[in-house]
């Protein structure tokens, strides 16, 4: 025992003097690390795919295997075992504090061998778990999570990276340069990760943060694992795949359901600052003919010709669209989404990509229930909807709640069998129709499903009404109905996103 305890004293302080020293800024040409560790783990051989890095594990003291003298290079890594490889790196390998205080995660038993170092995750920010209280200790990770977490831990690290609209897109693009993950589509996958796999990466995040500079081009997968030439689950971009498939690498998880506000989903907004907020970007770009705009104002659609998809209705009056999240934000929230940025959140509820414009009617009667709850009435949308609700998920990483995940698995399995999606656009499943012939709208029509709307628009009036200024719910609704299609809830009438003002009102 005195031996073993001398030996890896040598380690502890062979990673520190190897932090101490800078190196080179270019290591193409060098080994991955000063290794003191003569021998490899019993079922890592040199020509493994990893072995070198995985070597490089043990020397560090980033990893210290099984207990049976395995490292267990092809087993899928669990969220416990990554919360370990991340905090012995920031911790015990580059000297970093963590901050004081317990996770509130009710799965993690205190003093276990993993309890301290999700605790630090967490206190970091790097990870917020499952729920508010489960931080899923046994759950399998994806090469897609894992590149946010090694994005966060570098950006925690106080290194900097070129922002991206999304969290995976920076992550993918950083990452890659610092040849933390093989250039391509490996870090976008959604397949179970193996240990082998984040020994490459753990290993590349620390030649960056430890001075030694850029690693060795990082192998990509190969004699272990996936093959080079199986296509992965991220290949071409995130082009057609089944809908079914993406719906299995969804975490299920039960809904956290306190704390929502519409409100903490700032929209519409203008993020590309053309002058069109969200709202008017996904009219432009669903009307079926050129819409007519008002040149006295920037942006400002008078007529068009959409179809609304959920109800099979032809609509030419905007005012009488709404612009539907096929996520809903409260499910976004109920979702995962309570554990992001504020910033984050305002991306998700302005992304075109996930966004349709439908009647008003159809969008509210939807309300905010998932598929298992509601689904469009028109039956032909029912295979385009539930696999455009699973991209929107697989897109923003969201979870689904067990009912959720039975109804779409049914539908997909059955009637739905073999429908694609392509999450970099979740409402291209959408069906296009021939456009039909109508008369042109005029200026004095009425508002409709077929007509223009007045050319008056409603001032907007601000937040100038509470529920207690009307003595029924139909009465606020009349009011809501009058402004929300021009500038949103503008009053905050609507406190569930429900499209049903004051509705505690009789």
């Amino acid at each position: 025992m005195k031996s073993a305890l001398s030996a890896f004293a040598v380690v502890l302080v062979g990673a520190t003097l190897i932090v101490q020293a800078p190196r080179p800024v270019d290591a193409q040409g060098q080994g991955l690390c000063d290794s003191f560790a003569t021998e490899q783990f019993s079922d890592v051989d040199a020509g493994d795919y990893g072995a070198e890095y995985i070597l490089c594990m043990k020397t560090l003291g980033l990893s210290l295997g099984r207990g049976d003298g395995g490292y267990g290079p092809d087993d899928q890594l669990t969220r416990a075992q990554m919360a370990s490889f991340l905090v012995r790196l920031w911790r015990n390998v580059l000297g970093r504090q963590c901050p004081d205080g317990r996770a509130p995660f009710t799965d993690v038993v205190a003093g276990g061998s993993h309890a301290s170092n999700i605790d630090c995750l967490y206190g970091l920010g790097i990870t917020k778990g499952v729920t508010a209280t489960t931080f899923g200790t046994t759950a399998k990770l994806t090469a897609s999570q894992i590149s946010r977490f090694l994005l966060r831990t570098y950006e925690k690290a106080g290194k900097t990276c070129e922002d991206h609209d999304q969290e995976l897109d920076e992550a993918i693009t950083c990452l890659a340069a610092l040849n933390v993950i093989p250039a391509g589509a490996e870090g976008r996958s959604r397949e179970p990760v193996t240990r082998a796999q984040m020994a490459v990466y753990v290993v590349g995040l620390w030649h960056n943060l430890s001075g030694r500079g850029l690693p060795p081009t990082p192998p990509a997968l190969g004699s272990r694992g996936q093959s080079q030439d199986e296509p992965s689950q991220g290949d071409s971009g995130g082009l057609a795949r089944l809908a079914i498939e993406v719906l299995q690498e969804l975490v299920v998880a039960p809904e956290q359901r306190s704390g929502y506000d519409r409100d903490l989903f700032e929209h519409w907004s203008d993020l590309d600052g053309d002058g069109c907020d969200t709202r008017r970007e996904v009219l432009i770009r669903d009307s079926r003919t050129e819409p007519v705009r008002d040149p006295g104002r920037t942006c400002w659609i008078v007529s068009g010709l959409w179809y609304s998809s959920y109800d099979d209705q032809w609509v030419q009056a905007p005012s009488s669209l709404d612009i539907d999240h096929l996520v809903p934000l409260a499910e976004a929230w109920d979702s995962g989404a309570h554990s992001w940025s504020r910033d984050h959140r305002e991306k998700f509820a302005n992304d075109e990509g996930a966004l349709v414009a439908v009647t008003s009617g159809s969008n509210r009667s939807k309300g905010a229930r998932d598929p298992a709850e509601w689904m469009p009435p028109h039956d032909d949308i029912t295979c385009p909807y539930i696999s455009a609700w699973v991209a929107t998920k697989a897109r923003w990483d969201l979870t689904v709640d067990r009912r959720e995940s039975d109804f779409l698995s049914g539908l997909l399995a059955g009637r739905c069998a073999g429908t694609t999606l392509d999450i970099r656009m979740p409402t291209l499943g959408f069906p296009v129709l021939d456009t039909p012939t109508l008369d042109p709208p005029t200026l004095d029509a009425p508002g409709g499903s077929t007509g223009a709307p007045s050319s008056t628009v409603p001032p907007n009036p601000g937040n100038t009404r509470n529920c207690s200024d009307f003595s029924t719910q139909a009465e606020a609704q009349e009011w809501f109905d009058t402004y929300f299609p021009h500038y949103g809830d503008v009053a905050r009438l609507d406190g569930d996103g429900d499209g049903e003002a004051c509705e505690s009102l009789p």
